[in-house]
């Protein structure tokens, strides 16, 4: 009984697995090589969220700080504002009552 495959086909089979195993280690290289890189780019975008997320919410305490601040001065500038109708009228009432009841002078 003979064999169908010289050795000389036994060879080139083996080389040619041989060749196929050195292709499939560079592609397991390659991914390992994207995969790491892949892992710095994610642990990279987590630090950037993060800090996304702390100045969002500095952010969002200054906004809130502002609108007491506007809150405090319209409350302020209507509370001057009635102040000083207050003394117009005070004031108007004294030249009035100065002037005899006459809303002209004489």
């Amino acid at each position: 009984m003979t064999s169908s495959l010289e050795p000389e086909d036994i060879n080139v089979r083996l080389d040619d697995i041989d060749t196929r195993l050195e292709e499939v280690g560079d592609q397991l290289d390659l991914l390992r090589t994207i995969q790491d890189a892949n892992r710095r780019e994610t642990r990279g975008n987590s630090q950037t969220v993060a800090r996304l997320e702390r100045t969002v919410r500095e952010l969002s305490e200054i906004a809130r700080l502002h609108q007491e601040g506007l809150r405090v001065a319209q409350r302020d500038a209507e509370r001057d504002r009635q102040v000083f109708q207050e003394e117009i009228r005070r004031i108007w009432e004294y030249l009035r009552d100065r002037n005899g009841g006459s809303s002209t002078p004489n």
